[in-house]
């Protein structure tokens, strides 16, 4: 009786001694229960962020390219072409730009609109071309509705200002 009594307790002792090496968790699975909750977690809060964040870095520069071209070709025509609504920079050019790939990459909620001007200075005259557009997310996560970027469209206003090669088309 006395030999079960010493097996119980050395049982029992060895059973406190694994829990304390082994920290109070059992070994049978249950930490595997935690794991779809933080999975989730990790998914909404860190990697789709993440994705929309580097996504819309691209859909800017990809814009930035967009008020490029517009700002190369308003130097090349007229005051009149350059700041006709319909004319060559606030549609034609972005529509050229929409079929390139990094036009096709560019998710925008809406055209973007342009506005073209011209400044002199110094015997120089300057034209400005702003390109406004509103760049949606790539995933658009119902946790964060109203943050521009992850739940919402962000907008943004690119500038561009270059010396004009011929003076003479500012006055036609």
């Amino acid at each position: 009786m006395k030999d079960a009594v010493d097996r119980d307790e050395f049982k029992s002792a060895q059973r406190r001694l694994s829990s304390l090496r082994f920290g109070r968790r059992r070994r049978t699975g249950s930490a595997l229960s935690e794991a779809g909750p933080g999975l989730f977690l990790l998914l909404v809060f860190a990697v789709f962020p993440v994705l929309d964040l580097i996504f819309l870095g691209i859909s800017y520069y990809s814009c930035i390219t967009l008020n490029d071209l517009q700002l190369r070709e308003a130097v090349k025509v007229s005051k009149s072409e350059a700041t006709a609504p319909n004319g060559v920079i606030a549609v034609a050019v972005p529509n050229q730009w929409r079929r390139t790939t990094i036009g096709g990459l560019a998710r925008l909620a809406q055209d973007p609109l342009t506005n073209v001007s011209y400044s002199f200075g110094k015997g120089n005259v300057y034209v400005t071309v702003v390109t406004s557009v509103a760049i949606q997310p790539l995933l658009t996560i119902p946790f964060f509705p109203q943050l521009p970027g992850l739940g919402a469209p962000i907008s943004c206003s690119i500038s561009g200002t270059r010396v004009l090669e011929n003076a003479n088309s500012v006055f036609y």
